[in-house]
């Protein structure tokens, strides 16, 4: 590990928010389902979303150049007992942060992973939140810990917390000449945990280019997996519990797939109850990007009982299509979401498959549902599946200017949810 500095730090943190309307609907449509929320006057972008046990959900991402963490009611509107007014923006370094992932204790403490930058590069940023939105001081340096593995930049993608209450954080990391997927796990008190790799960190070279890890899942067994893309195919990894190379996935630990002739790119990861792994990206056609769905059974080979070979491509509209995140319904049925390109613009997508890749005619139009939330680009950038089977999108919306949260509740056949937004009351 080539000029490792790792660093606990608070330098600088501030918390705020910016005065708004709670549960605003769309305002051109007035259709209910949809709440959009202007964090700041710049562009606000919401990247990750989960659900507490009470139904609430929170929403996380940036704004400006902050960390945000926005928490809603079941009825959409702002939950004022979360930070002010629902909102919590928080500032580490005096340069750019930009939050990717989140993930929610069973303690109920929210636990968000993100990048911030020194000045000179980005760092891997963890901040744990308590349930009221303050900041945990039982982790790490008054709730953040800022960890730097290379002095080039090192950026988290992803996050999810062990049955043991550590922390996995997942990213990429400049080695000087290329980037590595990088791995660090923390114990519950925001130090780095020993008995994973090398003092917490593991990085690991596919081949040679560059590696990017876009998301991280823990199996049952403990055993975790990354996804993300190596040079121009879909690139996975396992690690066993101590955060050496699994022998028994793939080869040696790692698995490559290329779809399409073009670039490949996995943007998303859930494992099934039965330990297959479902992949969510984008696939180059030779003209433009396609949603890519892979599926792959437990060793790492792709699952033949899984679209042409284990692998769905879909295109949706004659642009861009790419999907950015995927959740496994109780009944098995996948839902991926991202953006799609109509001609002009981008539209929140999301596609519903079956348990063998095809499109569920019983959501949306042939398992499409496509949802124009202004006259300018909407990106849906994360999805999670409520116990009662309604669907949560979250993304931004550009306003004309500049960006707002956008989040969507859908019902399970992928109509507007009425009681979200302007209709929960």
């Amino acid at each position: 590990m080539h000029n490792q500095i790792l660093t606990l730090a608070l330098v600088f943190t501030v918390i705020s928010t910016i005065a708004q309307t709670p549960g605003v609907t769309d305002p051109a449509s007035g259709r209910k389902g949809i709440v959009i929320t202007p964090v700041s006057t710049a562009d606000d972008e919401a990247n990750a979303i989960a659900i507490q046990k009470d139904g609430k959900i929170v929403v996380a991402g940036y704004s400006n150049t902050d960390f945000v963490v926005v928490r809603y009611k079941i009825d959409g509107m702002l939950d004022p007992s979360f930070g002010t007014g629902g909102i919590i923006k928080t500032s580490l370094h005096c340069g750019d942060e930009h939050t990717s992932a989140v993930a929610i204790q069973p303690d109920g403490k929210i636990v968000v992973a993100g990048s911030s930058n020194n000045g000179t590069a980005n760092d891997f940023a963890v901040i744990r939140y308590n349930e009221d939105g303050t900041l945990d001081p039982a982790f790490g340096k008054g709730g953040i810990v800022i960890t730097s593995i290379h002095d080039g930049d090192d950026n988290a993608s992803g996050v999810a917390v062990q049955a043991d209450g550590k922390i996995v954080v997942a990213g990429s990391s400049n080695n000087g000449s290329d980037f590595d997927f990088a791995l660090i796990r923390y114990n519950a008190n925001g130090t780095l945990d020993p008995a994973f790799g090398t003092g917490g960190i593991v990085l690991v070279d596919i081949r040679h280019g560059d590696d990017h890890v876009s998301a991280v899942a823990i199996q049952p067994d403990g055993k975790i997996v990354v996804a993300g893309y190596s040079n121009t195919d879909v690139a996975l990894a396992r690690l066993k519990a101590n955060g050496t190379l699994d022998a028994a996935f793939g080869k040696s630990g790692k698995v490559i797939t290329s779809i399409q002739s073009g670039e490949d790119e996995a943007s998303a990861v859930s494992i099934q109850p039965d330990g297959k792994i479902v992949v969510a990206g984008s696939s180059n056609n030779g003209l433009n990007f396609d949603f890519a769905i892979v599926r792959y059974n437990a060793n790492g080979t792709l699952d033949p009982a899984f679209g042409k070979g284990g692998m769905v491509t879909t295109m949706i509209q004659n642009g861009d299509d790419k999907a950015s995140s995927i959740a496994i319904q109780a009944d098995g049925k996948i839902v991926a979401a991202g953006s799609s390109n109509n001609g002009s613009n981008f539209d929140f997508a999301l596609i519903r498959y079956n348990k063998n890749g095809t499109l569920d005619p019983a959501f949306g139009e042939n398992g499409i549902v496509l949802t124009d939330i202004r006259n300018g680009d909407d990106h849906a950038n994360a999805i999670t599946i409520q116990p009662d089977g309604k669907i949560v999108a979250a993304g931004n919306t550009n306003n004309g200017s500049d960006n707002d949260f956008a989040i969507i509740r859908y019902t399970e056949s992928g109509t507007f949810d009425p009681d979200f937004g302007a209709g929960g009351k």
